[in-house]
C-alpha cells in the first residue's frame, strides 16, 4: 500500500468517524459479539454517561444494556441473518439505572459485516397515555350537546365521535403492540401459553416483571401509576394462584 493510499484511507476513516459522532440521533458500533466499539455525543448523553470512555468500559457489551438476559444477542442473531435493517422496540438501562423504552433500527456496516450500527429514538409511552385520556375526556364533553343540536347537527357530531373513536382505538392498539413486543417473541409466547387466561394487560405486565423490573420502573415507563399496577399484580396473583408475590416472581424471572 503507498502512503498516498494510506492517508486516503485515513482520512476516509476520520471523516466517517467525525460524521458519526455529529449524527443528530443517538447510535451505537457495536461487533457481533456485542462487544461496544463506539458511541457517538447523543448516545452518551442519553444514557447519562460522563464520558465516552467511561461508556465503553462500564457497559462492554450490549447486553448489559439491553433488558433481558439474551434480548441483546437475539437481536444481533436476526441482524446477522438479514441484509434489511431491523426495526424493534427494545428497553435500555441508562447508567443512572432508569429505564427507558426505545424504537431501534440496526443494520451490518456493508464494508465490515463484523459491525453493526445501531441508532435508536426515545419512544414516549405516557404521551401516548395523555392523548387517550384527552380523546375520553373529549367524548364525554361532545355527548353533552346532543341535546341541543337539530337532527343534521346530531348526525354530524355522530360521525365526528366515530371518527374519534376508530383514532382512539388505534392509539391503544398501538400502546397494547408495544406493551407486547418489547419483550422477546419467545417470552411473549411463552407467557400467553401458561397464563392463556390473563388479559392483555396482565401478560404485559408479567413481561415487564419478567425482567426483574420494579412496579416504579414499569409506572415510570408506561405512564400509569404505581397503585394501579399493583392492584393488577394482585389481580394476576388471585388469577395463576401462586401462595406468594414473591413465587410468582420467580415464576416470571424463571421465564428469562
Amino acid at each position: 500500500m503507498t502512503s498516498d493510499t494510506l492517508n486516503s484511507k485515513l482520512t476516509h476513516q476520520h471523516s466517517l468517524s467525525s460524521m458519526f459522532q455529529w449524527m443528530p440521533a443517538c447510535a451505537l458500533i457495536i461487533d457481533t459479539n456485542g462487544i461496544i466499539q463506539e458511541v457517538n455525543q447523543q448516545a452518551i448523553k442519553f444514557f447519562r454517561a460522563s464520558t465516552k470512555e467511561d461508556f465503553i468500559f462500564d457497559k462492554q457489551n450490549i447486553n448489559n444494556i439491553v433488558l433481558g438476559s439474551q434480548r441483546g444477542m437475539d437481536l444481533i442473531n436476526i441482524i446477522c441473518r438479514n441484509t434489511k435493517p431491523l426495526n424493534n422496540e427494545i428497553l435500555l438501562r441508562r447508567f443512572d439505572k432508569t429505564i427507558a423504552s426505545v424504537e431501534m433500527i440496526a443494520g451490518l456496516f456493508p464494508d465490515n459485516p463484523n459491525h453493526i450500527l445501531i441508532q435508536f429514538t426515545e419512544t414516549h409511552t405516557q404521551s401516548q397515555a395523555i392523548i387517550s385520556e384527552l380523546s375520553q375526556v373529549f367524548r364525554r364533553e361532545a355527548q353533552q350537546l346532543k341535546p341541543y343540536l337539530n337532527k343534521p347537527g346530531k348526525e354530524l357530531l355522530q360521525n365526528i365521535l366515530i371518527n374519534n373513536v376508530l383514532e382512539d382505538t388505534n392509539i391503544k392498539e398501538s400502546k397494547k403492540r408495544f406493551q407486547l413486543d418489547i419483550v422477546r417473541e419467545d417470552l411473549s409466547i411463552k407467557l400467553i401459553e401458561t397464563f392463556p387466561f390473563l388479559s392483555n394487560n396482565e401478560l404485559s405486565l408479567c413481561g415487564f416483571l419478567s425482567l426483574k423490573m420494579t412496579i416504579d420502573e414499569i409506572s415510570n415507563l408506561t405512564g400509569k401509576s404505581s397503585n394501579s399496577l399493583r392492584v393488577l399484580f394482585h389481580r394476576i396473583l388471585k388469577k395463576t394462584n401462586f401462595p406468594s408475590g414473591k413465587s410468582l416472581l420467580r415464576k416470571l424471572e424463571s421465564f428469562t
